[in-house]
């Protein structure tokens, strides 16, 4: 109960921390500005500027956000009590996304290392790369050799979503999970909410640059 605590402090706070920025920062206007967060937003989805920049990145980075999401949504049968039947798809695509989310990072690590090390990661990078490569790998150890009860993990998120918490499944390796997967998502609203404008802003630097529109 007082990780989830935390975990609600941490997103509330990145809403703050983002709210405090002046509203022509948030709000883009004129024609040429939307269609630059038009861009932009198709710039995060495919990864345009990384494929141009960076080919090998770009297949890694893409493999990763792919394999995430679904490991996101196949860990959905652990706090909703009523799935749809084809969602078991969906749980069982997540058993081989989480060897492709977890190789992904070891192979995101080693080309940003050949690349250029002190460009490509820095602490805040590295800590997160190590965040999600532990959170994957502790996850294969569950599956695989340290076996969990998933219905007494289940019953316990359950629990926690309803205000009811049960006592924390003694599972040390879960534990560890726990603590990665809650560190993780405390990164996604500022990650997914600043990306946009972060490449808006990178397209606007080269386009003052080059005198044209990237």
């Amino acid at each position: 109960m007082v990780l989830s605590v935390a975990y609600l402090r941490g997103i509330i706070y990145v809403i703050k921390v983002f709210g405090r920025k002046k509203k022509k920062e948030l709000y883009l206007e004129g024609v040429s500005e939307k269609r630059t967060l038009l861009v932009s937003i198709c710039d995060v989805v495919l990864f345009r500027r990384l494929f141009r920049v960076n080919k090998p990145l770009w297949l890694g980075e893409w493999l990763f956000h792919l394999s995430f999401t679904v490991v996101l949504l196949s860990h959905l049968r652990l706090i909703l009590s009523v799935l749809p039947r084809w969602w078991y798809h969906v749980v069982c695509m997540g058993k081989y996304a989480g060897w492709v989310m977890t190789l992904s990072m070891v192979y995101i690590l080693l080309v940003r290392a050949s690349i250029d090390y002190r460009r490509y990661i820095t602490p805040g990078n590295l800590f997160l790369i190590l965040l999600i490569l532990f959170s994957g790998l502790s996850g294969l150890l569950m599956r695989y050799i340290f076996r969990v009860d998933i219905i007494s993990i289940k019953a316990y998120m359950l629990g926690l979503f309803a205000f009811e918490p049960a006592s924390f499944p003694a599972y040390r390796m879960l534990l560890f999970h726990y603590l990665l997967a809650l560190l993780v998502l405390i990164y996604l609203p500022s990650h997914i909410i600043t990306a946009p404008l972060t490449i808006k802003e990178a397209r606007r630097r080269q386009r003052q640059l080059t005198g044209r529109m990237p």
